[in-house]
């Protein structure tokens, strides 16, 4: 269990504590005044920006190795002296923000699916989902001549402040403002309903689908919230 009462003396300090917050199981329509994202693939990580430089954490807190680049482009990009960040190391990134996140924990396993035959689950269902957790595990698996990118989607903590409780649309606002880009760091973005606009663009560049999360919601690390909840890309 993840203290969210935890000491932030320092950044790297508190990001022992931390662990990235799951979606929940809700359905989107009831997620309150919604801010709605491109979800990415890749390998999401807790980034602590500090003096020193950068420290990578992934989902179960253990250390990532490599992408020295990223770390030292994260550490120039930080316009705060100690940053806790949210986001995802993925080959997906373009300059525009774009990408697409296809999570593991969103998908049936196999033996879900053996134990639900009797409610019509199609051979070709099976056959999609198979595919889907391929390319999952294709996006989670980065080559020597991939380009990895870092996405922010979250601010977590700042100059020794914990941010947990601070509404999830400031933390947003005030991430824009502490966090610039580069070629190897983005901003993910998001938007207000309606969406249809975006919809189209974002299917068209590969997106599998959308997170919603409450603009009013609190951050709870490890813990999956009924204000977090994503969705597959509307067909049309």
């Amino acid at each position: 269990m993840t203290d969210r009462t935890i000491d932030p003396t320092d950044a790297r300090t508190a990001l022992a504590g931390l662990r990235p917050q799951p979606f929940g199981d809700g359905h989107p329509g009831r997620v309150l005044d919604p801010l709605i994202e491109p979800l990415w693939t890749g390998v999401r990580a807790l980034v602590a920006i500090d003096a020193e430089g950068t420290v990578l954490a992934d989902e179960r807190g253990a250390p990532i190795d490599g992408h020295a680049d990223v770390a030292a482009a994260l550490a120039d990009a930080a316009l705060a002296e100690q940053l806790i960040v949210d986001g995802f190391l993925t080959k997906l990134a373009a300059r525009d923000g774009s990408g697409v996140y296809v999570g593991m924990d969103d998908l049936p396993s196999a033996s879900q699916l053996a134990s639900r035959p009797l409610l019509g689950i199609r051979r070709t269902r099976a056959e999609a989902v198979t595919k889907a957790m391929e390319a999952a595990r294709a996006a989670r698996t980065f080559q020597p001549d991939d380009t990895v990118t870092f996405v922010a989607i979250d601010l977590l903590w700042l100059d020794r402040e914990s941010l947990l409780d601070v509404p999830f649309l400031e933390r947003r606002r005030i991430l824009e403002s502490v966090l610039s880009e580069s070629d190897l760091v983005r901003r993910g973005v998001f938007v207000r309903p309606p969406i249809e606009a975006w919809v189209g663009s974002w299917r068209a560049l590969g997106f599998a689908g959308l997170s919603y999360k409450a603009a009013n919601s609190r951050y709870r690390p490890g813990l999956a919230s009924a204000d977090w909840v994503s969705a597959p890309m509307p067909r049309r």
